[in-house]
């Protein structure tokens, strides 16, 4: 990186409502990166008779999806997040970003990260890498995303324009792609 990007936040936030596709316009900006080089999920809703819907995940660079919710029955109120998936979630994209990557998308920061537990290392990990990082925050989680980032992170609107312009500040691969 050069210095000028040094000064920077490698961190921005993406506030966002539950209607807003956040996850469309983050997987618009990934494809602008070569496949390789890109770490981090988006969600995708699935319907089920049980609990209305299942959260699956689709890593950016294998795309591969797994479910992070699990269907906990008829009777229950909801599903519930699969915590086992979401350490594997947070293992593969430990190894995305070990592997060499030149940006992070975390789709949601949420109740787990919220509570301290999540995504979080990996986000943390990123940065230590100089790897910039985009993250979707809902309102609700707002202060627990505030509190884990203590003012370091820029805001960027839910803006396929703006979040490519955030991105060409942090790297050199979104100016050329």
């Amino acid at each position: 990186m050069t210095q000028d990007t040094q000064d920077k936040p490698l961190l921005a936030g993406i506030k966002f409502q539950p209607e807003d596709p956040i996850d469309d316009v983050l997987s618009q900006v990934a494809s602008r990166y070569p496949q390789d080089q890109v770490a981090g999920y988006v969600q995708k809703r699935r319907k089920d008779r049980d609990c209305g819907t299942l959260v699956y995940v689709r890593n950016l660079r294998s795309g591969d999806e797994m479910s992070i919710t699990k269907n906990r029955g008829a009777m229950a109120k909801g599903c519930k997040l699969d915590g086992d998936a979401l350490s594997t979630l947070s293992e593969d994209l430990a190894r995305d970003i070990e592997a060499g990557s030149d940006v992070l998308i975390v789709a949601r920061f949420g109740r787990s990260e919220a509570e301290g537990r999540g995504l979080r290392d990996v986000i943390s990990r990123a940065m230590e890498r100089e790897i910039p990082v985009l993250v979707g925050v809902r309102d609700e989680y707002a202060g627990a995303w505030d509190e884990f980032h203590g003012g370091i992170a820029d805001t960027v609107a839910l803006d396929h324009h703006a979040i490519l312009t955030w991105l060409d500040q942090h790297t050199s691969i979104a100016e050329s792609a």
